[in-house]
């Protein structure tokens, strides 16, 4: 792996802990998730192992029936957005 790209996924890790926020934004999220996406098949190619894994990550739906998108998350939903970044930076970590 070239050092730009160690890098670029170094600093993709850690924006994780600024996704944490009491109450995410989706649009950073999605965002954010698309880049990771693109940078590690740029990295290690389409349907490569580590890109598997980050899609198989359960990350949270942010689509929730019947509530707002402003709704605040519940503690169980918060639990549930936040166990999927955990997932999701332990797996970026491997990688570097």
């Amino acid at each position: 792996m070239k050092a730009e790209d160690r890098s670029k996924l170094q600093s993709l890790a850690g924006e994780i802990e600024s996704l944490k926020s009491r109450q995410p934004e989706e649009s950073k999220f999605k965002d954010w998730k698309e880049k990771v996406e693109k940078k590690l098949e740029e990295v290690f190619g389409k349907g490569s192992e580590p890109l598997l894994r980050f899609q198989r990550t359960r990350f949270f739906n942010f689509s929730r029936p019947g509530k707002s998108k402003e709704a605040p998350l519940s503690e169980s939903e918060r639990r549930e957005y936040l166990q999927g970044l955990d997932e999701a930076k332990r797996n970026l970590q491997r990688y570097l």
